[in-house]
């Protein structure tokens, strides 16, 4: 951990106020929600027709963004001195990071990883603290914006690196002694104990006849070890992966994709399932696949709601997320101002309420859509937008996004009366 008081985010300095995407601040707001709705199913929007590929080009960074071709793949163990970035959003590997920059040191930093390996240190904070485990982020598009001094970037999370030391040579350029750390992959765990003889009788664990013959197979593997086969079956990232995936068979569903490979998915659920900040720092600390798993599956219960961060109001479902992005139900924006809104879509929400000014598409993160700003209808705490097809043929009509730091998850507990 690190004091913070060091550091300087131009997100940190927004951040703090309640606006809206083109950082207008909410007035006079009119109810948009009636308490009527219920946990009840909802019907889910079909016959969709927007492209979810879209979000993924934030081209509301304006055009004419200039590409960086190749991959810039780090040693793992390798001692280096990084640039860091601190935010409020915790950055996992292979989640994309839009940004707007307007400190002009920041810009000289990121001006300067352009010309070298394109990579910087991405940390999210705490209060008084950084956390000392952070990844690093690829810039692969960019632009200098025009009028005020501004520079917009669109950058991806790489690998997980270790703050061991911070170089603070000038204020608010902040280098870092680090150490990139190594991704652990496990293979199955009955790889070195095993009968050879039943190797022509295994099949992958992807289907649910499968799963069968497999631990058939493997009760009898079991017999040679101290453990019974129940035990390693815990360890096996095919199998945690195959319960995952079977949990979110509802985003795939509704056009969602879910990785399949083990590490990248992860790190998915991480970014896309609501989980507390701590949670999800913790997650991004563990070295191995198979850990975040196991720890991710006590999540994805299926009777989750989730309620403001503010004043507990039912804010939406679990069930009621909706991919609008090919990336995954959550997106990660940023508005004019240059504050990083991750962003959950919901096909239906309530208990907020909206502003009475038209809806816009000003800056709008999804093409085809304008936005109307969102709050709790309780506390008047911002909580997101409500998006709106501007073309009659565009499908949904409606849908939500709900800002991540706005909700909390809460178990729903039905107790019955006597």
């Amino acid at each position: 951990m690190f004091n913070i008081n060091y550091f300087i985010d131009e997100e940190m300095e927004y951040g703090s106020e309640e606006s809206d995407s083109a950082g207008r601040r909410i007035r006079d707001v009119s109810d948009d929600s009636s308490d009527s709705f219920s946990l009840d199913e909802i019907p889910v929007p079909i016959n969709n027709t927007f492209d979810v590929t879209l979000p993924a080009t934030h081209s509301y960074l304006g055009p004419n963004l200039e590409e960086l071709r190749g991959r810039t793949i780090l040693d793992d163990g390798i001692y280096m001195n990084l640039p860091l970035l601190i935010k409020q959003t915790v950055l996992f590997p292979g989640q994309t990071l839009p940004m707007t920059i307007f400190n002009l040191q920041i810009i000289d930093i990121l001006k300067n990883c352009i010309k070298n390996d394109r990579t910087f240190g991405c940390v999210s904070y705490g209060s008084p603290v950084i956390h000392q485990i952070g990844t690093t982020a690829e810039i692969y598009e960019y632009r200098e914006g025009s009028g005020r001094n501004s520079f917009h970037l669109k950058a991806k999370g790489r690998q997980r690196f270790k703050i061991l030391r911070i170089v603070t040579p000038e204020h608010n350029k902040i280098l870092a002694n680090v150490k990139v750390l190594p991704e652990i992959t496990l293979g199955p765990p009955f790889l070195d104990q095993r009968l050879a003889s039943l190797d022509h009788l295994r099949v992958y664990p992807d289907l649910e006849k499968n799963v069968k013959k497999q631990e058939r197979i493997e009760n009898l593997d079991a017999v040679i070890t101290p453990w019974p086969a129940w035990v390693y079956r815990q360890y096996d990232p095919a199998r945690l992966s195959m319960k995952i995936r079977q949990h979110l068979q509802f985003l795939e569903i509704r056009g969602g994709n879910v990785p399949k490979d083990p590490i990248g998915l992860s790190f998915w659920v991480a970014e896309n399932i609501l989980i507390n900040h701590n949670e999800r720092l913790e997650l991004l600390r563990y070295d191995c696949a198979i850990t975040r798993l196991q720890r991710e599956i006590k999540y994805l219960i299926e009777d989750k709601i989730y309620v403001c961060v503010q004043c507990e109001t039912l804010i939406g479902r679990q069930s009621h997320m909706f991919p609008m992005n090919r990336e995954g139900p959550q997106g990660t924006y940023v508005n004019p101002e240059g504050v990083i809104h991750e962003t959950i879509t919901f096909y239906h929400v309530q208990g907020v309420a909206l502003s009475s000014s038209s809806p816009s598409t000003n800056y709008s993160w999804f093409p085809g859509y304008a936005w109307t700003v969102a709050i709790c209808k309780r506390c008047s705490q911002h909580v997101g937008w409500k998006f709106t097809a501007t073309d009659s043929n565009l499908r949904p009509k409606v849908f939500w996004g709900v800002t991540r730091r706005s909700l909390k998850d809460k178990d729903i507990r039905i107790k019955k009366k006597d």
